[in-house]
């Protein structure tokens, strides 16, 4: 934790952010919106397919204008940014509070994920990346944290305000505090930032006339479409893909796969606080290696601690399974967390970091869309919870090796 100390101490403010973004980005994730799902349902009368169907085709439509919404931050000052995607998020959480049908329904759910899922989220680890580029795996893991931390502590928070007030107030009391607080804290964080962007602005212009690795830690800026040319990009994908789809398929059907195991669904619960736990240190861990190593050597190994847990997972039914599938599943959430961003930045530049996150994002989302589908008419058609776990850990195998070969090749070529 020492080699972390120097980097806080001098850019508290911008990890300030990061960490603030991420951490609000929370209410546009999957999980988070979960927690109501009960609620919802029983109120518009919704059966679990019927909820699953509009939260998906929400997030596929999301996913579809995040090609175009995510060239906004190479093109928009920061803090205006933060502001923009923050106020929409807070309008789709109102938006939904006042949803008394399928239509409103799938309006505020589309607000939400692209605003919470896609922009918020992008804006803290775009900023991490682009502005601390020699620190960027560090930069990235501390920032990452607001999103464990928001695991660990809104959950609770929701069942407890979900006790006092209706699902549709207390989205209004997380809606406001979201349009509130939030853009006091950017203020704040994102002082001086005018000069840090000239710093970059002016570093891309030496990283265009010299080789000097110390001047420009990216030489090359790719554009969207020569990254979307380049072969070992698709290589890369499947292994980058793994973890948002397998575990928002698996999340999304938790009281499922508890109930085919017959586990307790209060433990399940209580081992999100180890998970989270898990998360964290490894997002810490993987900092210090993606700084050390390159993010690029790293993405082979990201997938493979969840496809062991999903091995274990098919094979055994005990109560431990519970736990050492929950590490094996942060041990990958939190090493993924800290690795994309610093990937896209070493391998493709960041200077068009908004219109290369909003392919890559925008495949994530589409991944985690049809992962709580698939899984859905998987389970009505009788293919058990097992079944599917060894069927993800065949797609692991071969997405880790894929992107193994690309880093190979892709290490060599530099």
């Amino acid at each position: 934790m020492k080699s972390f100390l120097p980097l806080i101490r001098k850019e508290w403010r911008l990890l300030s952010f990061g960490f603030a973004m991420t951490f609000a980005s929370s209410f546009g994730q999957t999980y988070f919106i979960a927690l109501f799902s009960g609620e919802i349902r029983a109120d518009l009368g919704l059966s679990h397919g019927e909820f699953g169907a509009v939260y998906s085709a929400a997030t596929l439509v999301s996913a579809l204008l995040l090609l175009k919404t995510g060239v906004l931050i190479d093109r928009m000052d920061l803090r205006r940014y933060a502001y923009l995607a923050i106020f929409t998020l807070a309008a789709g959480g109102l938006l939904l509070s006042l949803a008394n049908s399928l239509v409103l329904l799938f309006i505020a759910m589309l607000i939400m994920r692209q605003a919470g899922q896609g922009h918020v989220g992008m804006a803290g680890a775009t900023a991490m990346v682009r502005y601390l580029p020699h620190e960027k795996g560090k930069a990235n893991a501390l920032s990452g944290i607001g999103y464990s931390a928001s695991e660990a502590i809104l959950p609770t928070l929701v069942v407890a305000l979900l006790a006092v007030v209706g699902w549709r107030q207390s989205w209004i009391v997380w809606s406001l505090a979201l349009a509130v607080l939030l853009p006091l804290a950017v203020t704040y964080l994102l002082r001086g930032h005018d000069r840090r962007h000239e710093d970059y602005l002016a570093s891309m212009e030496v990283s265009e006339d010299t080789n000097e690795q110390d001047k420009a830690p990216v030489l090359r800026q790719w554009t969207r479409d020569e990254m979307l040319r380049d072969p070992l990009f698709y290589l890369f994908m499947p292994a980058l893909l793994a973890q948002p789809m397998l575990f928002t398929g698996f999340m999304f059907h938790q009281v499922h796969l508890v109930d085919a195991k017959g586990w307790s669904l209060a433990i399940w619960g209580s081992l999100y606080t180890l998970y989270a736990v898990t998360s964290i240190t490894m997002k810490l861990f993987t900092g210090l290696l993606v700084d050390r190593f390159g993010a690029i050597r790293l993405v082979p190994f990201v997938c493979l601690p969840m496809g062991l847990g999903l091995a274990i997972l098919g094979s055994a039914d005990g109560l431990w399974v519970a736990v050492v599938f929950m590490v094996l599943l942060a041990i990958t959430i939190g090493s993924y967390a800290t690795l994309s961003s610093p990937f896209f930045a070493e391998k493709y530049g960041t200077l068009h970091m908004g219109a290369i996150k909003s392919v890559t994002t925008a495949a994530m989302v589409f991944s985690s869309a049809i992962a709580p589908v698939l899984m859905g008419w998987l389970i009505d058609a009788g293919i058990s919870i097992e079944s599917q776990a060894w069927g993800s850990v065949v797609y692991v195998v071969v997405a880790a090796s894929l992107a193994w070969i690309a880093s190979r090749r892709c290490l060599r070529e530099n």
